[in-house]
């Protein structure tokens, strides 16, 4: 296949930030990556829905959960390899992110540019700029709570509010600002929600602003931009994530989302609370409650409200470096029959997940 105009753009991109960090001698470049794989088993045994999309067609078991989709049987997740060169001093920084499997595929599904983006999770330069860097690529969204990658969450499975709220990625410019010593400002230029190739005339704009202290960090969020193909009007999202250290075991975390849409007439929103527990060093029990309200059915494809309740145990596995388990139990809720195929009003899901990472 051949590659786009766009992704030779960003291997040259990649090749200038290289040759510029040889002639200076400060060539630091890191590979790492993981494979994820699941074991689930949906107590109400539901039937299977063929989903579709612009490039695939997927099998979903376990409704309204995003990547863990089959049903009592071993499956491949995620596999991912990063290759990347941090920015330091005045220095360029480079990363790319190479993904495989059915995750992959349901984040890319829609992509206008192509089915082969799907593969290429992220893909950007970072360069000094005044006080702080600018990045010019494809990246990871700044929305959210929670992300793509399982071993940087607290569990096993995406929240509601991951799923179906945000966006997965952007495409363009974003420039990251230190304030201080706790505060930090981005401000984000991009084609829109998930995509390379935008489907309008109209780009997005968003905003972020952090704190990171050892009392608590807390992260505003605003994307606004026309997001309907051959439309203007724009779809508004606020996000907020707080974090709080309760004592040297516990740590709180509260996320919530607003949505809405003028084009389609839409909104929807939610909360999502977080309570972790360290075991002991590298055991961590996890429990989550969440809350999503879609009433005009355009983020699930449903007019419902939805509640889960997830309780995750991670812990590593002796004698193999950088493997690790988790066991969870979830249990979800909504006041509309979307469960095994539009039969059921709840399910239940105990998974095992197995990460190693590299």
């Amino acid at each position: 296949m051949l590659l786009s105009r766009m992704q030779i753009c960003f291997v040259a991109l990649a090749l200038v930030s290289f040759a510029f960090a040889e002639e200076k001698g400060e060539t630091k470049w890191s590979i790492s990556g993981f494979v994820d794989a699941y074991y689930a088993y949906n107590t109400v045994k539901p039937a299977t829905v063929s989903v579709p999309s612009a490039h695939f067609t997927f099998k979903v078991d376990n409704l309204l959960h995003n990547f863990n989709f089959r049903d009592r049987r071993p499956s491949l997740q995620l596999v991912e390899l990063v290759v990347e060169r941090p920015i330091e001093g005045k220095s360029f920084g480079f990363r790319l992110d190479l993904n495989a499997g059915r995750t992959a595929e349901w984040v890319g599904a829609n992509e206008p540019a192509g089915r082969s983006w799907s593969y290429i999770q992220q893909a950007f330069i970072s360069i000094p700029m005044g006080k702080g860097y600018l990045d010019l690529g494809k990246f990871v969204t700044h929305h959210g709570a929670e992300v793509i990658e399982t071993k940087d969450n607290w569990n096993y499975t995406r929240s509601l509010l991951f799923a179906w709220a945000i966006p997965y990625y952007h495409t363009g410019i974003r420039y990251w600002l230190p304030i201080g010593k706790t505060d930090k400002l981005c401000l984000h230029l991009y084609q829109g929600w998930n995509s390379v190739d935008d489907n309008n005339g109209s780009k997005s704009f968003g905003i972020l602003w952090s704190r990171s202290s050892e009392a608590y960090s807390l992260t505003l969020n605003y994307t606004g931009g026309a997001e309907l193909a051959n439309s203007s009007r724009l779809r508004h999202l606020v996000d907020i994530v707080f974090v709080k250290p309760l004592n040297s075991k516990d740590t709180l975390m509260l996320n919530a989302d607003w949505a809405r849409d003028n084009a389609a007439g839409a909104t929807w929103y939610g909360v999502a609370a977080y309570w972790r527990r360290q075991i002991r060093d590298g055991h961590f029990l996890t429990l989550r409650a969440e809350w999503f309200r879609d009433p005009d059915g355009f983020a699930t494809g449903t007019s419902q409200t939805v509640k889960e309740l997830t309780l995750t145990y991670k812990l590593p596995v002796s004698g193999l470096r950088g493997t690790s388990i988790w066991l969870e139990l979830r249990q979800d809720w909504s006041n509309a029959a979307v469960f095994d195929a539009g039969t059921k009003k709840k399910q239940t899901v105990l998974a095992v997940g197995v990460v190693q990472q590299f």
